[in-house]
């Protein structure tokens, strides 16, 4: 079926650029027809194949592929972060570069590889909820790691409250 839907939508293309080609200074007989047909084949195959992707993603919910396991993600992030912002008084430099890179090559990245998985098994709407938040809480906690890095440690501290913010806004969303 999804062959039959991604030919429709290439023939429709091909008709309607034919059809299209036929507005010049004077109209073409048979132009509008084409033009029109083609379009109207195009919609009609786009629509097959946005429901077949959408159903192909929802079978794969079942990988925990859902809004309450991407919820579930987002607070294990939180926590860990929240857990870390505890113990950031006591760790130098070094150590709490460390202890937010197990945070960010841990639960951080597993759940940013599986983005566009989200994105197709929740749709646009409730993924973007979830996302802006989680996304700045990452780009934040990536921020207090490149601080701690470079050796400065009380920015590096000040950011992990920033970054706990925007996860618990994501898990509440």
């Amino acid at each position: 079926m999804k062959l039959v839907a991604n030919i429709l939508f290439i023939l429709g293309f091909c008709v309607a650029t034919i059809g299209g080609a036929g507005f010049a200074d004077s109209i073409e007989n048979g132009a509008l027809p084409l033009f029109l047909g083609g379009l109207l084949a195009m919609l009609i195959g786009g629509l097959i194949i946005r429901r077949m992707t959408h159903a192909a993603a929802h079978e794969e919910g079942g990988d925990g592929l859902s809004e309450e396991g991407l919820v579930k993600a987002i607070q294990e992030v939180r926590n860990q972060v929240q857990q870390l912002e505890g113990q950031a008084r006591d760790l130098n430099a070094h150590r709490l570069a460390e202890a937010i890179d197990k945070v960010l090559r841990g639960p951080c990245f597993d759940l940013g590889a599986r983005n566009e998985a989200y994105m197709r098994v929740l749709g646009n709407a409730t993924y973007v909820r979830y996302w802006e938040g989680f996304a700045v809480g990452e780009r934040l906690l990536a921020r207090a790691w490149s601080m701690a890095a470079d050796g400065a440690v009380e920015q590096s501290r000040a950011e992990l409250p920033k970054s706990l913010r925007h996860f618990q806004r994501a898990a509440e969303a």
